[in-house]
């Protein structure tokens, strides 16, 4: 592909810096699972049990538990860690008394992964999952009330070994919704907390928008380099230019945005809608979480049915919000470009998470993987290929092949995956 020069001296550059970071990260994460470095915060749930006396004189700092506070019980239950990335999360119950009076704070308490190999957290460490998460927490959640997510309490990061400590909100009277089961009464929450959380930094440029990271150009190149010889020519300028459009620094995205990492409020009375799981937030585009929650967390049916109605209402509650000079056409763009951006990811096992699949996680991840590509095979049966042909220089035939390229990438992939976990 011809980048031009001074493109093609970014990823000859970047080249050279991966591949060494990539082995000195292989080395502090062996070291750190082996003689585990001594932190000023605990590591795991096992450590946060062990330390009362640290997460007491926290939680005082940070005003969540009162200065006079006396703790008359301690216990921390850990919670299963058989899921791809999950990391190690925990429920943390305080009974304490304070001014005389009787009280109980829960917490959920969340690491960095302790199970699954060496190489699974150097993967977890090289995409900066625990920075990203620990900054926006930290920086962003913590001070602004417009976003959707458990409040902070605490947020402690090593940059150097990847360990971190979130200890946030108890969400106990929320609910969560597996992929086929999203209610049609909780649909608008999700677009008002998306447009509410795009809308608050739309096109800031303040100092701590330097904390979010985004996808620049050359990791765009690299991502191609790494299928370089593998994907055609025309498929390969869809990955360059999809990604790069939807990269751009408009607001900050969750990254992440499926109904998985999403909680809601329960029907019988309690909680609210929140965001979970920031290990993916950055710059970029909004549509692209508008189209990462569509195409993935609905079904194909429900999909057709509501898609169009869908943009214009997370359209409208983005101007209700203060966004300007952003029309429902310029979305509908966008959200093309999202489309293809979420296809692409699925097939680069470095952005879907494939990487670090094994054991249980990669049944586990199999099994999601698996009801996602059957959605993309449907959205992309009725895709404007029309419209594709016009933005990225294809002819209508081409874009379709290089579409059913990528799926019967995913396809691959997934039997793969799926015959090695014994699926």
């Amino acid at each position: 592909m011809n980048r031009g020069i001074i493109r093609n001296l970014k990823l000859a550059l970047m080249w050279s810096v991966v591949l060494p970071v990539t082995f000195f990260s292989y080395i502090i994460a062996w070291l750190d699972r082996n003689l585990k470095f001594w932190m000023p915060f605990p590591r795991d749930t096992d450590q946060l049990a062990a330390k009362q006396q640290w997460c007491a004189k926290a939680l005082k700092k940070n005003g969540v538990l009162p200065s006079d506070a006396i703790i008359n019980n301690y216990k921390v239950k850990s919670l299963s860690q058989d899921t791809i990335f999950r990391s190690n999360i925990g429920v943390l119950e305080i009974a304490y008394t304070s001014n005389g009076a009787s009280n109980t704070l829960k917490c959920m308490a969340k690491f960095a992964p302790t199970v699954g190999s060496v190489w699974n957290r150097t993967i977890f460490n090289l995409q900066l999952n625990h920075i990203k998460e620990i900054f926006f927490n930290k920086h962003f959640v913590a001070v602004d009330k417009e976003v959707a997510s458990p409040a902070v309490y605490c947020a402690e990061l090593s940059i150097f070994t990847g360990n971190f400590c979130l200890i946030m909100e108890y969400m106990g009277d929320c609910i969560e919704y597996p992929l086929e089961e999203l209610p049609a009464a909780q649909f608008d929450r999700v677009l008002d907390g998306m447009a509410a959380l795009h809308a608050k930094y739309w096109k800031d440029n303040s100092k701590r928008m330097g904390l979010v990271f985004p996808i620049l150009e050359t990791h765009v190149d690299f991502f191609d380099s790494m299928v370089a010889g593998k994907w055609s020519i025309n498929a390969r300028n869809i990955l360059v230019k999809s990604w790069n459009c939807m990269n751009a620094p408009e607001t900050i995205i969750h990254g992440d945005a499926r109904v998985g990492n999403m909680m809601f409020p329960n029907p019988a009375g309690g909680g609210r809608f929140v965001f979970i799981d920031w290990q993916a937030v950055r710059k970029g585009k909004g549509a692209f979480d508008l189209a990462y929650f569509l195409v993935l967390s609905l079904t194909s049916e429900k999909l057709v049915e509501v898609e169009q109605t869908t943009l214009e209402t997370y359209h409208r509650y983005l101007i209700s919000k203060g966004v300007k000079d952003y029309a429902v056409d310029n979305l509908k763009r966008d959200y093309n470009h999202a489309c293809l951006c979420v296809l692409l990811l699925l097939a680069l096992p470095m952005l879907s998470g494939e990487a670090s699949a094994e054991g249980e996680g990669a049944k586990i991840f199999a099994w999601g993987m698996n009801i996602w590509r059957e959605r993309l095979q449907e959205k992309f049966k009725t895709f404007d290929y029309v419209w594709m042909a016009q933005h990225y220089g294809l002819a209508e035939k081409d874009s379709r092949a290089a579409i059913d390229e990528m799926l019967n990438v995913i396809d691959a992939r997934l039997k793969g995956i799926m015959a090695g976990a014994n699926v």
